[in-house]
């Protein structure tokens, strides 16, 4: 029988981002085993001040400074914002040091790794941020190996991540490690995700980024909602029918907006739907050639080698 709750404290200097912390806090909130609360949450304040104050004005009570607390930590997250970009105290970066050896796993969310990194806790170690936050983080720690795409990284007890939501996914791969892929899964439902992302997945969405190109409104949400039924037939008049419009007008349409065919195109989100099935899990191939509206096996391969 477990007789404590693994503790997941919160590593927060003000001003913090919002969802770096509220979102993977959430995750945590939500594993339940026996209906009854997997983690305990601590917040852990970077000053003496007993709040935090987020970016956008709101602030967190009933915190204690990190240098008093003694209990116990399972799991440490260095939460970013503005407060983790400027230089932290000796102090804290002392306390980091003789902490970290005795917590199971250490991680930061978007620019907390600026604060790891201070530490030298980091060091030699593979580390992801903010792509927009990527080329001061390279130029302060030059020893360090800053990668500008995966949404988060591991590398031994240590876990890094890019901004924002990238936390949310970091804290569904931790318990998912803990409770396994079922209990993930239904957390991951139960906050009404799209997409669970792997660590690997770029920073920068190819969805997010074809949004950004169409000009045409009717065309914008087209990738999304393809997306999401890649198990459907997905042809010229089944496409256009979504976006209103006629078979003709829509071929000629698609390819001025998107500088290809919509077969070619739907092909391609098709392949990198495989790719983001085998990297998140095992599942069987065949299960993975249905989901994604391959015919088989052997035509999902060919496509993927193509």
């Amino acid at each position: 029988m477990r007789s404590r709750s693994p503790i997941i404290a919160f590593l927060v200097a003000s001003p913090f981002e919002v969802l770096d912390l509220a979102g993977p806090a959430s995750v945590f909130i939500y594993s339940m085993v026996k209906d009854k609360p997997y983690y305990s949450l601590r917040i852990l304040s970077t000053t003496s001040d007993d709040t935090v104050k987020s970016m956008g004005g709101l602030s967190i009570g009933a915190t204690c400074r990190f240098s008093e607390y003694a209990d116990p930590i399972d799991t440490l997250i260095v939460v970013g914002g503005l407060g983790s970009v400027e230089h932290p105290s000796p102090e804290l970066l002392q306390w980091l040091r003789e902490r970290a050896p005795r917590i199971r796993r250490v991680a930061s969310v978007c620019t907390g790794a600026f604060i790891l990194a201070a530490s030298g806790l980091l060091d030699g170690r593979r580390v992801a941020t903010h792509w927009r936050h990527c080329d001061l983080f390279a130029s302060r720690f030059e020893h360090l190996r800053v990668e500008r795409d995966p949404i988060f990284i591991k590398d031994g007890k240590f876990y890094t991540t890019a901004g924002v939501s990238a936390g949310i996914d970091l804290a569904l791969a931790l318990v998912e490690e803990d409770l396994g892929h079922s209990v993930a899964a239904t957390i991951a439902r139960e906050m009404v995700l799209f997409l669970r992302r792997p660590g690997s997945q770029a920073q920068y969405s190819a969805l997010l980024a074809q949004q950004e190109e169409v000009d045409d409104k009717r065309m914008r949400d087209l990738p999304a909602w393809a997306t999401s039924h890649l198990a459907r037939k997905l042809d010229v008049s089944t496409l256009a029918q979504v976006v209103a419009m006629s078979p003709r007008t829509f071929a000629r349409q698609f390819q001025s907006q998107f500088g290809t065919t919509p077969a070619k195109w739907v092909q391609s989100l098709r392949v990198e739907a495989v790719r983001q099935h085998l990297e998140s899990g095992d599942m069987p191939l065949k299960r993975i050639a249905h989901l994604t509206g391959f015919r088989d096996e052997q035509a999902l391969r060919r496509a993927f080698i193509q």
